[in-house]
């Protein structure tokens, strides 16, 4: 709870900054881009939340590992999460940077899992009709999961319907064990 509060609040200080400068897509990216070498790189994350190396030493391997690719705001988050002990806080950060600049762009992220992955005409149509009942830009992403059998489970913000052919055989299910009683 409190680690959602604290990167909620990095998070609302990043994104006001980047909203008076106009600049929420390049700070989006950047983000997107951490989160990234984060994840990807074996033991970067490791090394700048080792307590013995010096805070300087971690914040030159952050400049030699992003130079000039990211805005000197998005360096300059990642100097003070260094400082404050927080660089684990980097992911829920762009997590929550990226709800509040939805919300002033008015685009929902919608995310479709299904047993095999969409063609670009079925996401076409799915982000279409969302739109259309939301009243807001849809910005879709696919997961694919074989373990759904087949149909569709649609997650908008909080709310998850559950289209998938697993429910339907798990209320037969129940049904039939019900019955049996």
């Amino acid at each position: 709870m409190i680690n959602g509060l604290v990167a909620r609040r990095y998070a609302k200080a990043l994104f006001e900054v980047a909203y008076a400068n106009r600049i929420l897509d390049q700070v989006e990216a950047d983000l997107q881009l951490i989160v990234k070498v984060f994840k990807g790189t074996e033991g970067f994350l490791s090394f700048l939340r080792h307590p013995l190396i010096e805070k300087e030493k971690k914040k030159q391997m952050i400049d030699s590992a992003f130079g000039d690719s990211i805005l000197p705001i998005s360096k300059k988050l990642l100097f003070q999460l260094i400082e404050a002990n927080r660089e684990e806080y980097v992911e829920a950060i762009r997590d929550a940077y990226i709800k509040l600049a939805n919300q002033v762009r008015g685009i929902v992220d919608v995310t479709a899992t299904t047993a095999i992955a969409l063609t670009e005409e079925e996401k076409e149509k799915i982000t279409q009709s969302i739109q259309f009942k939301i009243g807001k830009t849809v910005r879709l992403h696919n997961i694919v999961d074989p373990s759904i059998i087949g149909g569709i489970m649609i997650q908008i913000g909080d709310r998850l319907y559950d289209g998938s052919l697993k429910k339907k055989l798990l209320k037969v299910q129940r049904s039939l064990m019900a019955s049996r009683v």
